[in-house]
């Protein structure tokens, strides 16, 4: 019967009307068991008997259906600043091994880490493309973000909260930005090192990183060197490091990349000019993305794949009845100073 079924319905696609009736079951019993619902009524053996019919004539829920009845998309989107970053996508994959389970897929949108491409994401939002957001907004700040809690839309940033959340139910997730870029500077300035300077971008966290190294720098009476580029790209690591390499013997013994993608730029630079790290220039950076191992990059660890995890189970919970009622909550993870050879 099986068999003559799937003949049956080889040019369309599935319904849970053909697989209540290769069940023998009631379309209402097929609609609880393939939607996840609580099926107290539906014994267990008939339960695996309707999934195992769904999987043989490759029955797919119409995802348009779907939403139409519940309201819901059944998406979460993840907002990134550059998707080629190899930070992002261990985010994502947390995300996604959270969401995946309680039938949530998970969408990507670049925002090129400007300040049009956030406004394009958010008005993207505001048209119900998604159930969630988890986002890294560099321009946008909390008064930005009250039309999406107006609409009910829970939101995950990756960031530090502001001093005035404005009540919305918004979750932040943190590192200490200003303390982790402190510490490695203490790093360096352990091992000798008083020339050091740092590379960031003009926009992004960078700007709190070099306050925690400013900081330190001027404390032990040394002289902080900035070099701020367009983009957190290994292009701009380069071109900085070539600015900072042109200075001769005055040149600093030691760089701090803002972010691993600038430091790995400016390693490559550095051998380029015929030096050696770290015995001509020490180099170090901030995310500790999966390259930083096999390039031996001294970095700051911050846990991509746990904030993803954590980010997700945050918008599954908020989804859930009674869940937007909830204050905005702030966790601040701990960072961790990951020494190698190339410092």
């Amino acid at each position: 019967m099986l068999r003559a079924m799937r003949k049956a319905i080889v040019s369309s696609r599935p319904t849970q009307r053909d697989v209540a009736a290769a069940a023998g079951v009631s379309q209402a019993a097929v609609s609880m068991v393939l939607n996840k619902a609580e099926t107290p009524s539906v014994p267990g053996a008939t339960r695996q008997r309707i999934l195992k019919i769904a999987s043989d004539l490759g029955y797919q829920p119409h995802h348009a259906a779907r939403t139409l009845r519940s309201a819901r998309t059944m998406t979460l989107a993840c907002v990134v600043p550059d998707v080629t970053n190899p930070f992002y996508p261990g985010l994502v994959r947390g995300l996604q091994k959270t969401a995946a389970p309680e039938g949530y897929d998970v969408l990507i949108y670049d925002t090129d880490g400007q300040a049009e491409g956030e406004r394009r994401a958010l008005r993207w939002l505001q048209q119900g493309r998604a159930d969630g957001v988890v986002g890294t907004f560099f321009h946008l700040q909390a008064p930005d973000f009250e039309e999406l809690g107006r609409y009910g839309l829970p939101m995950v940033l990756l960031g530090p909260p502001p001093k005035d959340r404005g009540g919305l139910p918004i979750d932040y997730m943190f590192i200490d930005n200003v303390e982790a870029a402190a510490a490695m500077t203490r790093l360096l300035i352990g091992k000798g090192h008083r020339r050091i300077a740092m590379i960031l971008a003009e926009f992004g966290p960078g700007r709190r990183r070099a306050l925690g190294y400013e900081q330190v720098m001027r404390e032990a009476g040394l002289e902080p060197q900035l070099v701020v580029d367009r983009t957190f790209s290994s292009e701009a690591g380069a071109r900085a490091m070539q600015s900072l390499l042109s200075a001769g013997d005055a040149r600093p013994t030691a760089v701090f990349g803002a972010n691993d993608v600038l430091a790995i730029g400016a390693m490559q630079a550095v051998r380029d000019a015929g030096l050696s790290v770290p015995d001509d220039v020490a180099i170090v950076g901030f995310d500790d993305v999966p390259t930083a191992n096999l390039l031996g990059l001294t970095t700051v660890r911050q846990p991509d794949f746990e904030l993803g995890e954590l980010a997700a189970r945050n918008l599954v919970d908020r989804l859930k009845p009674g869940g937007l009622d909830a204050p905005g909550r702030s966790l601040e993870w701990k960072f961790e100073i990951v020494e190698r050879l190339s410092a």
